[in-house]
């Protein structure tokens, strides 16, 4: 029970907002806040800030499961979803980024190793069975064809 009247006394100190008012006076125009502001209205601002280096939330940097849609109806643009969506693209380029560096990490490495062994057969690189395949049948149809039209034409 205490801790239910703390809860309370508690509330007095804490600073309340009004999530449709915040998302209101963000979308209006300049001409509307002007006018807002000559009656003395005031206008509440949005202090929220979110912890993007809180582990909890790494999930929505991680996880298609919680992509923010700004074209959703029910998506408010506000400063914490924009700071969200930009950490988010500020992620993705960076592991973009690492991604690059290790392929080119690996090419190098390989380059050295081919050079370390100095077989020029080893330089040649693999090609996939299926394309060999495809290769040798386009050109035995192609040197039918050929061997066909040389008969027609005697």
């Amino acid at each position: 029970m205490a801790l239910l009247m703390d809860d309370d006394e508690d509330d007095d100190n804490r600073k309340h907002f009004n999530y449709d008012k915040i998302v209101e006076h963000q979308n209006l125009s300049k001409k509307k806040k002007k006018k807002l502001m000559k009656k003395n209205e005031l206008l509440e601002e949005d202090d929220f800030q979110v912890d993007l280096k809180d582990p909890r939330f790494q999930a929505m940097f991680t996880s298609h499961l919680y992509n923010l849609d700004p074209s959703d109806p029910s998506y408010k643009k506000t400063k914490a979803t924009q700071s969200i969506l930009e950490e988010k693209q500020r992620r993705r380029e960076e592991q973009q980024r690492h991604q690059e560096e290790a392929i080119k990490r690996k090419l190098q490495e390989t380059d050295q190793e081919a050079d370390a062994k100095e077989k020029p057969a080893e330089h040649k690189k693999a090609m996939d069975p299926g394309l060999s395949m495809l290769i040798k049948s386009v050109k035995n149809k192609t040197e039918q064809f050929q061997a066909r039209k040389k008969q027609k034409t005697k």
